[in-house]
């Protein structure tokens, strides 16, 4: 099952299944709200509401609104590793990140001077059920599904998360979304590209690694790590960026500069209607 978050209006935005062309609303605000229910497939699952104009031309939202941390992997690729002259660790290296604003498809983010902001492609886990001390056997259990993720990050600073457009169910994907190949695109040139059969640690030994510090809840993320090659450059004003994972979609963010609006929102570069704005 293929679900997203899409933008009804200026102050309306509804969970809804992807069915190829066919769009059907579901009775809660993102997908993130839907995971937090009981029996959430169920939901996702219903006959919901067909979408018919006006609503068209659709934008997508953000995922979920409901993340105020977020557990990424440090280091979980070798070219990663050898790309920071560090040795590959023997176990998951956390870090549990605020987050300071949930971007969705083609929204802006809004780049500020401090130095060595990174960003790069990931592959998302959203956690579907409560989760605590889960032994790696039984830890795939938990996953809801999968969507792709573009975190920008300062040392010192609360992240800034890019995701989705697309949250597709773990069924729906090889088992633990082994074999799926990343990438991402600054301005159509080609900076990241990788596998996630090369994670160091796959999806239930760090599902089993944070549930033993964590209580993990329905609707909350993992990042399992981005490969070699990431940026630190100053993002220009202007930029594109697109990071994608095969069987799951594409995630385009633009990059802008100066004074924020009196409005929180600005038209991006490219794609259609408004876009969220969010600063890092």
């Amino acid at each position: 099952m293929r679900l997203s978050t899409l933008r009804l209006s200026s102050t309306r935005t509804a969970a809804a299944r992807v069915d190829r062309n066919r769009l059907t609303l579901l009775p809660f605000p993102d997908v993130g709200a839907l995971l937090t229910c009981e029996s959430w497939q169920e939901h996702a699952a219903a006959p919901g509401e067909p979408l018919t104009p006006p609503h068209a031309p659709i934008e997508s939202g953000p995922l979920t609104t409901r993340l105020a941390t977020f557990t990424q992997v440090e280091v979980n690729y070798a070219t990663r590793a050898i790309e920071r002259d560090t040795p590959s660790p023997p176990i998951p290296r956390l870090l549990t990140m605020p987050v300071t604003a949930v971007l969705g498809d083609r929204d802006v983010f809004r780049s500020t001077p401090a130095p060595q902001i990174e960003w790069g492609v990931e592959l998302g886990v959203l956690i579907g059920q409560y989760t605590s001390c889960v032994p790696r056997s039984r830890a795939l259990r938990s996953v809801a599904g999968y969507t792709v993720v573009n975190t920008f990050a300062a040392i010192g600073r609360p992240a800034t998360i890019a995701m989705g457009p697309h949250f597709v169910t773990a069924d729906e994907l090889p088992l633990g979304a082994r074999g799926l190949t990343l990438t991402a695109a600054l301005d159509g040139r080609l900076r990241q590209k990788a596998n996630t059969s090369d994670l160091l640690f796959d999806v239930a030994t760090l599902i089993e690694a944070v549930s033993a510090r964590t209580v993990l809840m329905p609707g909350d993320l993992i990042t399992t790590g981005t490969p070699a090659a990431i940026s630190t450059d100053r993002l220009h004003d202007g930029g594109s960026i697109t990071v994608g994972i095969t069987g799951i979609g594409e995630l385009h963010t633009t990059v802008t500069h100066g004074p924020n609006p009196a409005i929180g929102h600005v038209r991006p570069a490219s794609g259609s209607g408004e876009g969220r704005e969010a600063r890092a």
